[in-house]
């Protein structure tokens, strides 16, 4: 018995051998088929298989103003998308009978409405082919799915494996045209800004680096702050095959959320200046046709924080998302009144009368005047030559502060012609001190520049003009008479053919010599025409604001902003607080800006030329300065065409803003873009 176990167990242990050799024998055949027989194929298949990085785009951050209110912000937008990775575990037969069920479902806000099923079908078989190399990437079907289709997804997603309903963030400007141009727009990069933009960002050691799809921001806050706002994108791998299809998914890092704005505007302040400038530019339209355009800006004196700003055209950045039609391209981009451009910092116009200040504390600071000396209102006064006094009026015996009342033409003229003839740069000088025809610094971009003239600036701009003219003639003449000279048959020929040469070059130079005359050389008329805000002179509303602003809070030129502070948008807490930013003092003396301070006040009061406006305000104090400034020539069709300008601070002790608007074709200032000043400040101090 024991003997004959013994033989089984025997038996049974043999039995075992012989299947481990097998066995193993058939792993080692199969080894060697996989790595030696079929090894190349085997090792091309695998060097197919690859790991893509892609990324989850960030929430970008919000645009607030200085009370909270919400100016720009995220929102979720719920696509329809096919996710190939899902799609995949079904058999090819039946993939294609959930794509046929989709089509079904979605039929009803399809955008195509006359679509069969079967079409639509192959409209979504053509976006997965036109995907195949990137069939990694979920496939969008619908950009916007309404809230029905979304249940319906939700109800049969057992039916169909692979498409999924996923929220994308949209931006979004609940205020619609408020601060349009300031927020301004996000659109997806351009391969010129990919370049500019990353360039950028390592210029500032930032680590991110954009990419084509990135959405970014085409102006204002949503440009200048876009390193902030934007948040940072999150991360995927996914290894995909030979074929493009995904094969495994791994999240790398999260998105983050960027950094809340908050702005320095006050949306109420914000409504009433857009309100208003939109009333009465109406108004001036029954008039002058021409009047669709305007802007206006309010600035805190003390800080350069700007209140305010409007330009209008307005802008809904709400109508730049997305694609957009040529009509839309148009009224924002390429038409002759484009709501993308910004009146108040991209706009360089002529002030007129609002630069009269200017004029004053050139003469004052040169000891060429004193505000007491009086000057007859008449033509006789500037020698009978100059521009006339306005409306063909005479004021008598004028000095500074009834001069200034009275917006006199002579008065400012006849002091002007005096600073430019003793110092003929100062004027200019002021000017830049004043931050006019020089850059503010807003932290927005698209500020022009403007221009304040001088006689060296003049010389300098139009001088190397009229050389080039004159040397370009003078080698046309030169090549002229080489030929003919080198036709001509005896000497008696080329003694005519050098005298009518030497005669062409006489009148070349005698012509270059003219315009040098008037056109180079500062003349009397540019005294007199630039000492009232004509002529050469041209600003953006931003720097008028500030000009006023630096007048009354003592001299202190402030570089104007926007915003405010940035803020961590999951807790709240303050991360970068602006201040302040002094650009310098002026040179100008506490007396002069005194006596300007002083006679901007007569303006708004007594008889002054905007007296009118605040009758019905007696708790009104403060002073302006009244604008009409011509368009164009004497006897050209726009020289009876005038912007309708004004600057204003309040109130008059210890003042807090200061304002500068414009109504393009609006005529006389208080007029026009003074109402909106008077609005401004019921507003802001309840008056």
């Amino acid at each position: 018995m024991e003997k004959r176990d013994k033989k089984s167990i025997q038996n049974k242990l043999i039995a075992l051998g012989v299947a481990v050799v097998i066995l193993f024998a058939i792993l080692g055949v199969n080894l060697w088929r996989l790595q030696i027989a079929n090894a190349a194929v085997y090792e091309e298949l695998a060097a197919g298989n690859v790991m893509k990085n892609i990324t989850t785009p960030a929430m970008r951050g919000k645009i607030v103003d200085s009370k909270g209110v919400v100016l720009a912000r995220s929102v979720p937008q719920y696509t329809l998308s096919l996710d190939w990775t899902d799609l995949q575990r079904v058999n090819k037969d039946d993939w294609k009978d959930v794509v046929a069920k989709l089509a079904g479902y979605i039929k009803p806000y399809w955008p195509y409405k006359n679509q069969s099923v079967e079409l639509i079908t192959e409209d979504i078989f053509v976006m997965i082919r036109n995907q195949q190399w990137q069939s990694y990437r979920p496939v969008t079907i619908l950009e916007k799915a309404p809230v029905e289709l979304q249940a319906i997804i939700a109800e049969h997603s057992n039916e169909l494996p692979g498409v999924s309903i996923e929220p994308v963030p949209v931006r979004e400007y609940p205020q619609k045209t408020l601060l349009g141009q300031v927020l301004g727009y996000v659109r997806e990069i351009s391969e010129a800004e990919i370049e500019q933009f990353n360039k950028q960002a390592a210029e500032s050691n930032d680590p991110y680096r954009y990419s084509q799809g990135d959405l970014v921001g085409k102006m204002g806050v949503e440009k200048s702050y876009d390193s902030w706002l934007r948040g940072n994108h999150g991360k995927d791998r996914i290894g995909v095959d030979r074929n493009g299809r995904p094969i495994a998914r791994e999240t790398l890092s999260e998105p983050q959320p960027g950094y809340t704005i908050q702005l320095t505007t006050d949306t109420s302040l914000q409504k009433v200046v857009e309100d208003e400038l939109t009333r009465v530019i109406n108004e001036v339209a029954r008039k002058h046709p021409y009047a669709k355009g305007g802007a206006a800006v309010v600035l805190e004196v003390k800080t350069g924080k700007v209140l305010a700003m409007a330009s209008k055209p307005y802008m809904d950045p709400n109508e730049l998302i997305g694609i957009i039609s040529d009509e839309t391209a148009n009224r924002y981009f390429t038409g002759e009144d484009k709501a993308s451009f910004n009146r108040a910092i991209s706009g360089a116009y002529p002030p007129g009368s609002t630069f009269k200040m200017i004029t004053a504390m050139a003469a004052l600071e040169a000891n060429l005047v004193t505000p007491e000396e009086t000057f007859y209102d008449s033509l006789s006064t500037l020698g009978g030559i100059g521009i006339g006094e306005w409306g063909g009026n005479n004021f008598g015996h004028v000095n500074l502060y009834r001069g200034m009342a009275k917006s006199s033409n002579i008065y400012f003229q006849a002091i002007g012609r005096r600073v430019f003839d003793k110092q003929p740069e100062l004027i200019r000088k002021i000017c830049h001190e004043f931050s006019l025809g020089v850059p503010t610094g807003i932290d927005i971009p698209g500020e022009a520049t403007g221009m304040a003239p001088s006689p060296q600036w003049k010389k300098d701009y139009f001088g190397p003009i009229y050389e080039k003219q004159l040397q370009e003639q003078l080698e046309a003449i030169e090549e002229k008479y080489a030929t003919l000279l080198a036709e001509a048959t005896d000497n008696s020929q080329k003694d005519k053919l050098l005298m009518r040469k030497k005669q062409e070059i006489a009148t070349a130079q005698a012509s270059y010599q003219d315009k040098v005359n008037y056109y180079v050389d500062w003349i009397l008329f540019d005294s007199f025409n630039n000492s009232i805000g004509q002529g050469y002179n041209s600003y953006t509303l931003i720097q008028l604001a500030n000009y006023v602003a630096t007048i009354v809070n003592g001299g202190y030129n402030y570089k104007p902003y926007v915003v405010d502070k940035i803020l961590d948008p999951i807790t709240g807490e303050v991360v970068l607080q602006k201040e302040p930013q002094l650009n310098h003092k002026v040179t100008v003396s506490p007396e002069t800006l005194a006596i300007i301070k002083k006679s901007m006040s007569q303006v708004t009061s007594g008889d002054g030329t905007a007296a009118w406006l605040f009758t019905d305000m007696p708790q009104y104090s403060g002073g302006g300065k009244t604008g009409t400034a011509q368009l164009g020539s004497r006897n050209t069709e726009k020289g009876n065409q005038y912007n309708g300008m004004y600057v204003a601070f309040a109130p008059y002790d210890d003042p807090e803003i200061a304002f500068a608007g414009l109504v393009e074709y609006g005529g006389h200032g208080s007029e026009t873009a003074g109402y909106v000043a008077k609005a401004v400040f019921k507003k802001y101090f309840g008056w």
